[in-house]
């Protein structure tokens, strides 16, 4: 049994526990609870995300970054004799399954780690759980600021991802400083994930002592954009900054072109979503998105041999075909540190893999290499200078040089 479940109260007379094992049977735990795993037993991670609905192609980019350093690591014969194994759950992006299948994949899979959801109000309503269950929680596809900077100490909440703090800096340093843009528009989402993001995107102008033109939402959902465009045609913005996926940024493309509207986009990676361009149509062309990891013109040796490897397993040979690049190489690496955390700490507990975890050492991972990711006062594992910029050209999702 796993430190962090809770032992049933159950009491088993010793003449009930003789008379079973005289039986020939097995004793076994009321509540569905079950004997401490083998030696032999793998261990299992979880990950809950959306592998049904339009933002499947995060969870599958996510579940594929496990699942090639998980075949790495087993090949290698695994982690303290035993094998890893990916326990997946679709949470259809919705949160009450996305916290429901948290529990589940650590209180009845016995998961020693969850690799987290797309979509920070998810992982902001997971916390909660993962502190409850001393289980680290790795957010792969999440920039909540509030996600990790959440005031628990000890915190089990980690990231291998972005900052949406620190993408609105980079977003606006862009824009700035490498296509000279000089009026700006905020357009996101009306979520969770969009609406926390406005305030970031207005400090990081700030700071370069500007204003935004227009700031507007975006609802779910909704299929027209004409009013939130206008506003930023009327204030001359030329540059529209964005937190948004690829319906909503379609939606608004179509309308700007209504109004013969074309101001330069740039967007934190929602707009990664290969679905993007049929969606838009010509008016994808030249929308740049931010990202942690692309395999486009990648020279890194380990990025180089994993491509080889992807092409094989999952027959793209297109790099700029691969959905969401950057929740593959975020998963990849985090995968990779929780199981040099379990060889360090030579446990799979809950305590132990959280203390190995903030004093890892030296990884070379796939995004770059790592020196302490995390210690007990910081669990991001990337800053801006991890960045890249990516502009869509037709169906390809190509690495600006």
């Amino acid at each position: 049994m796993n430190n962090h479940q809770t032992r049933p109260s159950v009491a088993i007379s010793r003449r009930t526990m003789l008379k079973a094992l005289g039986a020939g049977t097995a004793v076994v735990p009321l509540a569905g609870r079950v004997p401490a795993a083998a030696a032999a037993d793998p261990i299992k991670i979880g990950l809950s995300a959306a592998f049904s609905g339009p933002n499947a192609s995060a969870g599958e980019a996510m579940q594929r970054g496990a699942d090639l350093a998980m075949d790495e690591i087993n090949a290698a014969g695994g982690v303290l004799g035993r094998q890893l194994v990916l326990v997946t759950r679709d949470n259809e992006h919705k949160l009450e399954r996305g916290v429901a299948q948290t529990r589940e994949l650590i209180e009845r899979e016995g998961c020693v780690a969850i690799l987290g959801s797309q979509g920070s109000f998810i992982a902001l309503a997971v916390i909660d759980t993962i502190q409850e269950l001393k289980v680290p929680w790795f957010g792969l596809a999440v920039g909540g600021a509030k996600i990790i900077e959440n005031g628990r100490k000890p915190s089990y909440m980690f990231r291998v991802a972005t900052n949406d703090r620190e993408v609105a800096i980079f977003l606006v340093n862009y824009a700035k400083d490498k296509l000279g843009a000089k009026k700006f528009g905020i357009l996101n989402e009306d979520t969770g994930w969009g609406v926390p993001a406005i305030a970031d995107l207005q400090a990081a102008l700030k700071a370069r002592d500007l204003e935004p033109v227009s700031v507007d939402k975006m609802k779910v959902g909704d299929a027209d954009f004409t009013a939130q465009m206008l506003r930023a045609k009327n204030g001359e913005a030329d540059t529209i900054l964005s937190y948004s996926n690829a319906v909503e940024m379609a939606n608004a493309l179509k309308a700007a072109n209504k109004i013969s509207y074309k101001p330069k986009v740039l967007s934190a990676w929602g707009l990664a979503n290969n679905t993007f361009p049929s969606l838009a149509g010509p008016l994808a062309d030249g929308v740049m998105v931010m990202q942690t990891f692309t395999f486009v013109q990648n020279t890194r040796p380990k990025a180089q041999e994993l491509f080889k490897r992807f092409t094989e397993k999952y027959k793209i040979t297109d790099a700029t075909q691969i959905p969401f690049p950057s929740f593959l190489g975020n998963s990849y690496d985090a995968t990779h540190m929780v199981a040099l955390a379990i060889k360090q700490a030579g446990s799979v507990e809950g305590e132990k893999l959280h203390a190995a975890l903030e004093s890892l050492g030296t990884y070379d991972g796939l995004l770059k290499t790592y020196t302490n990711p995390f210690s007990p006062d910081h669990h991001e594992a990337l800053g801006p200078a991890d960045y890249e910029m990516t502009v869509w050209k037709g169906p390809r999702l190509e690495l600006i040089g």
